[in-house]
């Protein structure tokens, strides 16, 4: 069912005729079950190593700076921005948590203590005579940190997709403190702390919702319907926990009071959420990676709208709502980013001046600058775009 909004037209040559009026629907074989105490793995104080990064400057409209990585392949993933406006960044080549001051552009490197050990290859294609390298390659069981996220309290959490655990970093005892996860392969994606310090996360292998009750050194898992493959999840001012589900093709509610699911369908087949954000006035915006498309929950208002991306095969990655209203995204398939204006209803679109790039995830700090990864192995840096200089 179709609902037409009164005022001006909004997001887009097609976004009156995508509306949709939420279909609310149980979750059907949703349960949630308690689980024992968090088994805790490697614990320990790591002393980082300390680097001067010299940021390049690489585009005059807007002012790009680059921020290479000193240690090579190392693939940055993820961004959080902490209160003091410094960049957590989670490296997931070398299983480290590395630390970006921008006052002073010196970076740290954590290396995870769960994975000391672990060998790292640094090789080169050869692209004239296609000669692969002779080095056997292994995928391990344990590291790559992903999601990362800064709590209320400033401590840092992130998911180790591999090692199937959630990790808290505490920045003033420099201290590592890792969770595994009770369900086996459960493959974590993405995570978000609540107002009272709880951490939920994206089981995304296991199909379930996961969270931790530090204070209490409780794990739980709420068990989803078989098939469920989610990848994005956020809170909410009243700390309800909002899901994307790619099977269902659709957004999902879950109240941690009442113990209640609501699904509501996207109406656009197979859109593939992705990552998922609120914005400063309350709208949920998430990815929509296969219908190359941005979505917004209007959660008052029981609307879910869709807007289609400009340009051709334009994929985003990840988004990041800015305070003036802009959500910024990066697009990992044609290698841009930029801004829809929510306000004024128009996008605006830039070309990565690094080809291939990669770009995975995207923030926007406390002065209003904007930050993303380029993970690609030989791109292996961060940028920073000054969001005074962007042109309207």
């Amino acid at each position: 069912m179709s609902q037409h909004l009164p005022g001006k037209k909004l997001f887009g040559r097609s976004f009156l005729s995508r509306l949709l009026l939420f279909c609310v629907v149980l979750g059907g074989a949703f349960s949630s079950t308690a689980l024992a105490e968090g088994e805790k793995g490697i614990t320990g104080v790591v002393k980082p190593k300390v680097y001067t990064l010299a940021p390049r400057q690489v585009s005059d409209s807007p002012k790009l700076f680059e921020y290479n990585l000193p240690t090579k392949y190392s693939m940055p993933f993820a961004l959080a921005v902490a209160d003091d406006n410094k960049i957590w960044i989670t490296l997931m080549s070398t299983h480290t948590l590395a630390l970006l001051d921008p006052a002073t552009n010196e970076l740290k490197e954590y290396r995870i203590p769960s994975t000391e050990g672990i060998p790292t290859i640094g090789w080169k294609y050869d692209p004239k005579n296609r000669v692969i390298p002779d080095e056997t390659f292994t995928n391990y069981s344990i590291g790559n940190p992903a999601s990362v996220i800064v709590d209320k309290s400033g401590d840092v959490w992130f998911v180790m997709q591999l090692g199937n655990s959630v990790v808290r970093f505490n920045p003033e005892k420099e201290e590592f403190t890792e969770f595994i996860i009770p369900v086996k392969n459960a493959q974590p994606y993405d995570l978000v702390a609540d107002s009272k310090g709880k951490i939920w996360f994206i089981n995304k292998n296991a199909g379930s919702i996961g969270y931790l009750d530090p204070a209490r050194q409780k794990m739980g898992d709420l068990k989803m319907p078989r098939g469920t493959n989610m990848m994005g999840i956020t809170v909410d001012k009243n700390d309800k926990i909002w899901v994307g589900d790619v099977t269902s093709n659709s957004i999902g509610r879950y109240d941690p009071e009442t113990k209640k699911f609501r699904k509501f369908p996207i109406n656009i087949p197979m859109a593939q959420p992705g990552q998922m954000k609120f914005g400063p006035n309350g709208i949920l915006w998430f990815c929509a990676l296969r219908s190359q498309q941005l979505g917004s929950v209007f959660t008052d208002r029981a609307i879910i709208a869709m807007t289609d991306l400009p340009g051709y095969n334009t994929v985003p990655q990840a988004l990041a709502p800015a305070k003036d209203g802009k959500i910024w995204f990066v697009d990992s398939m044609t290698n841009k980013f930029g801004y829809f204006d929510s306000g004024e209803v128009r996008w605006k679109m830039f070309d990565i001046k690094r080809a291939n790039a990669q770009p995975m995830d995207i923030v926007v700090d406390h002065n209003d600058d904007i930050w993303f990864t380029q993970s690609d192995r030989d791109a292996n840096s961060i940028v920073k775009i000054v969001n005074s200089t962007v042109p309207e």
